[in-house]
């Protein structure tokens, strides 16, 4: 009987037989590859519903008329922007004021333009309202507005900032246990196939010995 160890011994005394190598580490269970396979789910649902529902964006809010201060190209326009901001229209503004001092001659002396500037200042005055007080006042208001802007968007920025660096970093989590999951199953692979390869080179002697035809005359 093959189970008689009188036999197994002389076996091994003629094909010399090494001890059957040990058992083969545990396969790749279903649950590694489940768990992968989840996990890359889980990232594709992810991607969908941020797809769907992206971070907020840092363009800006349009106003009550539709009319957005910040292009594309983020240009302002400055207009928009104290409409958004409540800033009141007047007949004279900081930037006629502004207008007209950028045309006066140059080599004028500082006491000659003030004096062309109140001049003019008087004769508009008195139709459009034009005097210094009017102006500074305007342009006081406007200065108030860039600078609720600027914070108001400093402020978007940083939350902006906040959420995609949170988004990063769950993304990263999520790779890096992707990645350890492949690599859990890569060793376990590399083992189950070494393991393998070396039974069957011990099956290969048991094949080369009963293939062949031992104690056969030959002619």
């Amino acid at each position: 009987m093959l189970n008689d160890p009188l036999w197994k011994r002389a076996l091994k005394a003629v094909v010399d037989i090494k001890d059957p190598p040990p058992p083969p580490p545990e396969p790749v269970p279903q649950s590694s590859w489940d768990e992968l396979d989840g996990a890359l789910k889980m990232q594709e649902r992810r991607e969908e519903r941020q797809r769907l529902n992206p971070v907020p964006s840092s363009a800006p809010a349009a106003d009550d008329s539709g009319e957005s201060p910040v292009d594309a190209d983020g240009l302002v326009n400055f207009d928009a922007l104290y409409k958004q901001e409540g800033v009141l229209t007047v007949p004279f503004t900081a930037e006629q004021a502004l207008d007209m001092l950028s045309h006066m001659p140059s080599g004028v002396s500082e006491q000659a333009r003030q004096q062309v500037i109140n001049v003019t200042l008087a004769a508009l005055g008195r139709s459009v309202g034009g005097t210094p007080e009017a102006i500074v006042a305007d342009a006081t208001r406007k200065q108030a507005a860039l600078q609720k802007f600027r914070q108001t968007r400093g402020d978007q920025l940083v939350e902006l900032n906040s959420a995609a660096e949170g988004r990063i970093a769950d993304l990263q989590k999520e790779i890096a246990k992707s990645q350890g999951i492949i690599e859990k199953a890569k060793r376990q692979y590399q083992n189950l196939s070494d393991a393998c390869a070396a039974q069957e080179t011990q099956l290969d002697k048991v094949v080369d010995f009963f293939s062949g035809t031992p104690g056969q005359s030959t002619k």
